[in-house]
């Protein structure tokens, strides 16, 4: 009887652990859908590995040529040299002042190319030589021409006492080109067949002059300067202190 009574009772049905989800009722089990912990990578590892490997490689590459080019110091500096004659052959500057500024230029050159001559000393030269607003300064003589034939009494000498300024700043190392190509912006415009890249425009305009004269003020203020005319001191006994500095003393 026992027997008979529980065949007829359902066989109960498994939870849990012990029940196998993915089976269907003839007994095939499904397919496991794929999880994100059994997905490959991809190809993100080796984007990555060549990122690497060209950052490395990249970095041991500038490596390599800055410790060239500083074997090469001299010979950068001779190349540099050749191509700055040319622009101050092109300058603006009394022509006095520009034979003696081509004369030490190249009489420098022909110094560099001995085979003794120090790479340290080439170094400390083009230090002060990019610092010194050689061209600029022609540019100014002829801001100076300008006011002088252009502005009233009180206005001429107080632009030109400005600008006196900016060339003591110059003289005494305070201003550099940088600072001096800002102050001649506003009479100035792109020349891609001049050396410079610019020329003064023509013809120049009073207006653009006045906003010159401010902004030199703004150098002599700046360095605080006294609010007097300074004598102009040509330019190529300026470059024949920095050369001797440049040997006695170095670079910056």
């Amino acid at each position: 009887m026992s027997s008979a009574k529980d065949d007829s009772e359902p066989a109960p049905e498994m939870t849990g652990a012990g029940a196998d989800s993915d089976s269907t009722p003839g007994g095939d089990s499904k397919p496991q859908s794929s999880t994100p912990e059994q997905q490959e990578p991809g190809c993100m590892p080796i984007v990555v590995a060549c990122t690497l490997l060209m950052g490395i490689v990249s970095f041991v590459f500038c490596g390599v040529t800055t410790w060239v080019l500083f074997q090469k110091r001299t010979e950068v500096a001779i190349r540099t040299l050749v191509g700055y004659v040319d622009v101050i052959e092109q300058s603006l500057l009394p022509p006095d002042e520009k034979k003696s500024v081509i004369a030490q230029l190249e009489s420098t050159i022909k110094e560099m190319r001995a085979d003794d001559y120090p790479q340290e000393r080439a170094s400390a030269v083009m230090q002060r030589l990019v610092r010194l607003p050689i061209p600029q300064y022609g540019e100014l003589d002829v801001i100076d021409s300008f006011v002088q034939e252009n502005f009233g009494d009180d206005e001429r000498n107080d632009a030109l006492k400005q600008i006196s300024r900016l060339r003591r700043a110059i003289e005494l190392g305070k201003a550099t080109v940088i600072d001096v190509n800002d102050v001649l912006l506003p009479t100035t415009q792109v020349d891609t067949t001049h050396p410079l890249g610019r020329v003064l425009k023509q013809p120049l305009a009073a207006e653009n002059i006045r906003e010159v004269v401010q902004r030199a003020k703004l150098i002599g203020d700046r360095e605080k300067l006294a609010d007097q005319p300074f004598e102009r001191k040509p330019i190529d006994e300026i470059l024949k202190r920095e050369l001797t500095a440049a040997v006695d003393q170095g670079g910056f």
